[in-house]
C-alpha cells in the first residue's frame, strides 16, 4: 500500500560551520521523525498531532565549488543514515537555480555567506518555494524591501533563523523584562566570535562585518521582545589585527610556538576587528551592541556572549557563554560548554539526535511552512509564530546604517576629526548627520 503521508521537500544551499554545528543534524532528525517531537521547545506542542504525519525529505544540497567537494561530503554524510533516500550534491555559482529547476523543492534553506542571501531568496519565491534563511536576512534595506514585497505578492513564507529568540534563558528574561524591571533604560549586548571565523572559516569576511554577522542576533531579541523601533544609530569600529594580518599572524604563530605557514590565510584582511553600535529607540531606550570576530582560540568558550537589561526597578543578565558547565581536559585547557544550543543525545535503542534552541529555530520556520502549505492556514495568521522577513526590516536598516556610519567615522578619525557621524533612521532608509 502506497504511503499517502504529505511530504515537505527541502533543498539546502551552503555548507559551512553552522551546517556542521546545527543545520545538518537537525535535518537528519526531521527526516527520521518529522518536526512534531521538538515543538515543545517553541511552545507549539499542541500542534504536534496535526503535523506528526508530515514527512521531511532533503532532496539536494548545493555549494559553489565542485573542487572543494563540500556538497558531496554532506550528501555522503546523509547517506550513512539514509542509504535509500538519496540527496543529490549540486555545484555552481548560482547552484540554487539548478536545484529549483530540477528538484522543485517546497523549501529552500539558505545557508550561504551573508552577501549571497538575497538572490537565492528572490529566485525561490518566484519559483513558488518557501524559504528559511540564515541570519541576517540581507545587508541592505532595499534588498529587504524587495524580499518582503515579493514574498507578500507571491504568498510565500520567508523565515529567518534567529535562534536566540528560542534560548530558554533569554526568552525567560526578555519576556518578563518590562513587567519585572519596569521601564527599560538600556540594553547591553555582547557577541564575540573566534578569530578563526574571520581568518580561516569565512573567506568572505571582507564582504561583511562582525555586527552584521552576529550583532543581528541581539537586535532581533531586543526588537522582538521589547517591541521597540530604532530611530538613530551611532557606530565606531576598529581595524588593527585583520587589516595587518600579514604581520600579526606571524606574531601569533610565535606566541603559539608554531609555524606561520600553518595559517590558512596569511595576507591582510580588509575587515573590521570589532564594531560598537549604539541604537536609540523610539521610547528613549538605548541599545549598546558590542561585536568582534577576533576572540583568541584560547578563550574558554566557543563564543563570548551576554545580554544585560537595565530597568528602573531592576535588571537582568544572561551570560550565554558561561552556563555553569565547565571542564578541564589535557591538551584543551579549561572550557565552558553550552549544550542547550546544540547538544547531542543518543538514548539506548535510539539514534543520535540534536536538541536545543538552534534546532528549535529551524523547526519554527518549518512549522509555519507546513501550516500554510499543507494545513492551509493563512500567512497573516502565522506572522507572530516565527521570525518573518518583515520582522527583520528594522534590523537590516540598523545593519546598513551602522556600516555606513562606521566607515564615515573611521575616515574622520583618520583625518583627526574624531567620530562625529550618526544616522537618523527614516521610513525609507537613513540620513547621515554630523558630516
Amino acid at each position: 500500500m502506497a504511503d499517502s503521508s504529505p511530504v515537505l521537500k527541502v533543498a539546502i544551499i551552503g555548507g559551512g560551520m553552522f551546517f556542521d554545528d546545527v543545520i545538518g543534524q537537525s535535518f537528519k532528525d526531521f527526516m527520521r521523525g518529522g518536526i512534531a517531537g521538538c515543538l515543545t521547545s517553541i511552545g507549539m506542542s499542541h500542534l504536534a498531532p496535526a503535523v506528526a504525519g508530515v514527512k521531511v525529505e532533503v532532496c539536494a544540497v548545493g555549494t559553489r565549488s565542485e573542487k572543494s567537494g563540500t556538497a558531496g561530503r554532506i550528501t555522503e554524510w546523509f547517506a550513512q543514515d539514509f542509504p535509500d533516500r538519496p540527496v543529490e550534491a549540486c555545484y555552481g555559482e548560482n547552484v540554487w537555480q539548478d536545484i529549483l529547476h530540477r528538484h522543485k523543492p517546497d523549501v529552500l534553506f539558505v545557508a550561504t555567506p551573508d552577501h549571497v542571501h538575497t538572490q537565492p531568496i528572490l529566485d525561490a519565491i518566484r519559483a513558488g518555494v518557501d524559504v528559511i534563511t540564515e541570519k541576517p536576512l540581507c545587508l541592505s534595506l532595499s534588498e529587504a524591501d524587495e524580499i518582503i514585497r515579493l514574498a507578500d505578492s507571491e504568498g510565500r513564507i520567508v523565515a529567518v533563523d534567529m535562534h536566540k529568540r528560542y534560548d530558554p534563558f533569554v526568552r525567560d528574561m526578555m519576556s518578563k523584562a518590562e513587567t519585572q524591571y519596569g521601564t527599560i533604560n538600556r540594553v547591553r549586548a555582547v557577541l564575540e566570535e573566534p578569530l578563526a571565523v574571520s581568518t580561516e572559516i569565512f573567506a568572505w569576511a571582507e564582504q561583511s562585518n562582525p555586527f552584521a554577522y552576529v550583532g543581528c542576533h541581539w537586535l532581533d531579541v531586543v526588537h522582538h521582545y521589547l517591541r521597540v523601533r530604532p530611530v538613530s544609530v551611532f557606530a565606531t569600529g576598529q581595524k588593527n589585527l585583520l587589516l595587518n594580518w600579514d604581520q600579526h599572524h606571524q606574531e601569533i604563530a610565535r606566541r603559539r610556538n608554531t609555524s606561520p605557514d600553518a595559517f590558512k590565510r596569511r595576507e591582510a584582511i580588509n575587515s573590521w576587528d570589532s564594531i560598537d553600535v549604539a541604537v536609540t529607540y523610539h521610547n528613549g531606550m538605548r541599545g549598546d551592541y558590542n561585536n568582534n570576530w577576533i576572540n583568541p582560540a584560547e578563550f574558554e568558550g566557543a563564543v563570548n556572549q551576554e545580554i544585560e537589561v537595565y530597568g528602573i526597578y531592576g535588571r537582568g543578565l544572561v551570560d550565554q557563554q558561561d552556563r555553569g558547565y565547565r571542564e578541564v581536559i589535557i591538551g584543551d585547557g579549561s572550557r565552558t560548554r553550552n549544550p542547550s544550543f546544540g547538544g547531542r543525545i543518543r538514548h539506548h535503542g535510539g539514534e543520535l539526535e540534536i536538541f536545543g534552541y538552534g534546532k528549535a529555530s529551524i523547526a519554527a520556520g518549518l512549522l509555519a511552512i507546513i501550516r500554510r502549505r499543507i494545513l492551509g492556514e493563512s500567512i497573516e495568521s502565522l506572522n507572530e509564530t516565527y521570525p518573518t522577513a518583515t520582522s527583520q526590516r528594522d534590523i537590516v536598516q540598523v545593519i546598513e546604517a551602522a556600516g555606513d556610519v562606521i566607515e564615515k567615522n573611521y575616515q574622520c578619525w583618520q583625518n583627526g576629526k574624531g567620530t562625529p557621524v550618526s544616522a537618523l533612521l527614516t521610513d525609507t532608509g537613513y540620513e547621515l548627520c554630523g558630516l
